[in-house]
């Protein structure tokens, strides 16, 4: 047997009104409309579950029992019906990110504020670290993903698409108090700075990948002076006069660090482009599109290629 909601709800009008013919205009349906649910239900039941009783109804013992059963269907029909709206309305849901360590510090916190502030009600996840430790199992299982590198397009579920999101430069840092800073200078190229002792983040930093590449196309090696982990050790380390490092020039102007930048391999810099992995537009969750809107993404570009 089978039991389809819309009979079980014409039943309790019916029930709750005393009759057919109120139970439909309760409902605004046709009273033919609201007997075939009714015979529906009775069908199903495999007992009848009302009598006619003058121009009314009565129920029978079946009818009676069932009732408390069709009130909690109605009542739970009510909550969905009121989640629902909440999720409408951006009063309710969930919204999960993952990014590196530097895209989250620099980039995207102050939009998570906003965001915050903008949906209180909507749960916000935010997961970092060094991504090419569980980037792939996070991919599909999370909204949306802040990269520093673009993934390979085979490892993307068929649902998600990549996109470039924006680009940053790269600069050398270096303490205030360097010959090269008290000279003025504005960069610095490839083979002077290899002369000087270099710090380096760990080698999954995403900054440090894209200056190793650059080396590699100017067919140069690096000395590996120093390595550290993480940005405020990579900062501490530069101040201490233990090397040169490499910044992310935007996250440098949104901190108050006593360090120094120039240009790598002037004039044209280091330009890297973070990438942003995010559903096709069909799988994107409300919460989703508020935040690409609010980010400046415009959520309509996640289209299937």
């Amino acid at each position: 047997m089978y039991f389809h909601s819309e009979d079980l709800l014409a039943f309790l009008a019916v029930a709750e009104a005393g009759g057919v013919g109120a139970g439909a205009e309760v409902l605004r349906r046709s009273q033919p409309a609201v007997s075939e649910r009714l015979r529906a239900l009775n069908e199903a039941v495999g007992e009848p579950l009302y009598q006619r009783s003058g121009r009314g109804i009565r129920l029978t013992a079946a009818g009676e029992a069932l009732l408390p059963y069709a009130r909690r269907l109605r009542d739970v029909l009510g909550e969905v019906q009121g989640w629902a709206a909440r999720q409408h309305a951006l009063q309710e849901g969930s919204l999960r990110i993952v990014a590196s360590n530097t895209v989250a510090n620099y980039f995207l916190l102050e939009h998570l504020a906003s965001f915050r502030s903008h949906y209180p009600g909507i749960q916000v996840q935010l997961k970092t670290g060094p991504m090419d430790d569980w980037a792939p199992s996070a991919l599909g299982a999370w909204d949306l993903l802040f990269m520093e590198d673009a993934v390979d397009a085979a490892a993307l579920p068929g649902h998600f698409l990549q996109r470039p999101w924006r680009q940053d430069e790269i600069v050398a840092i270096l303490p205030q108090d360097h010959p090269w800073v008290r000279e003025g200078r504005e960069g610095v190229d490839w083979p002077e700075l290899l002369r000087e002792p270099i710090v380096w983040r760990e080698p999954l930093s995403g900054v440090r990948r894209t200056v190793e590449a650059a080396l590699t196309r100017a067919g140069l090696r690096a000395r590996y002076s120093v390595e550290v982990t993480g940005i405020d050790a990579l900062r501490e380390a530069v101040a201490a006069g233990l090397g040169i490092g490499f910044a992310s020039a935007e996250a440098l102007d949104r901190v108050r660090w006593p360090l120094a930048s120039l240009r790598l391999n002037p004039p044209g810099g280091l330009i890297w482009t973070l990438y942003l992995i995010l559903p096709q537009v069909p799988f994107q969750s409300l919460a989703v599109r508020a935040f690409l809107e609010l980010i400046g993404q415009d959520p309509d570009a996640a289209k299937t290629p």
